[in-house]
């Protein structure tokens, strides 16, 4: 078993809990709402810090507009006295489709549990000064290499990794409200690198976020 099968197996099965904890349960007496006819956004903003999908990792902005957001990510890296750098950048449009609200407060559960559908685009562009290759300054004749000697190049390798990705997910928490919220989706995500297409596989995406 892959890696990567052992993360899209561990997603659905989340996702596959999350659905079971966000349908409501028969009955007046459970005290929900379907829908979102009755919510009324009252975010503007959020912050937060997502995860996940390559490229779209890092801190994050939202902008709510009614039931859709505009999400921007950015995550820059250094390392190695500066000769590594990286940068990572997303952007990402939210809609939500169907919301139930619990009205017990004694729940362990967040009140709000929202189905919504996400789109990315993200790129994630590297440098690395430290990348080196070993270079023998004379040949070695038969096992005999005395006296020879070994030089290493130093070159900068940059590498450029632009992704697409689109899915559905559930998020718990303020969402139409101040407050924190989290969210857990699967992402059906393409990428190209510098030698053109990657791939294509599903991959996990999560963010924590505080709206107002």
């Amino acid at each position: 078993m892959t890696f990567r099968t052992t993360i899209l197996r561990a997603t659905t099965a989340l996702l596959l809990a999350a659905a079971a904890l966000a349908v409501p349960q028969t009955g007046a007496a459970q005290g929900l709402v379907r829908g979102h006819e009755q919510q009324v956004q009252r975010n503007s903003h959020a912050l937060g810090l997502c995860g996940g999908y390559p490229g779209a990792s890092g801190f994050a902005y939202r902008k709510y507009l009614g039931d859709t957001y505009i999400q921007a990510n950015i995550l820059p890296l250094v390392a190695d006295r500066g000769d590594f750098l990286a940068m990572m950048f997303g952007i990402s449009v939210g809609h939500y489709l169907v919301m139930w609200q619990r009205n017990n407060s004694l729940s362990l559960m967040p009140t709000t549990t929202a189905l919504r559908v996400v789109g990315i685009a993200s790129t994630f562009f590297s440098r690395d000064a430290t990348f080196s290759d070993a270079v023998s300054a004379a040949p070695c004749v038969g096992t005999d290499c005395t006296g020879t000697t070994t030089t290493k190049t130093t070159t900068a390798k940059t590498e450029n990794t632009t992704g697409i990705g689109a899915g559905i997910g559930f998020e718990f928490g303020a969402i139409m409200r101040h407050g924190f919220s989290f969210s857990l989706d699967l992402m059906l995500t393409a990428t190209w690198d510098d030698q053109g297409f990657d791939w294509l596989v599903p991959i996990p995406y999560g963010a924590v976020m505080y709206s107002w």
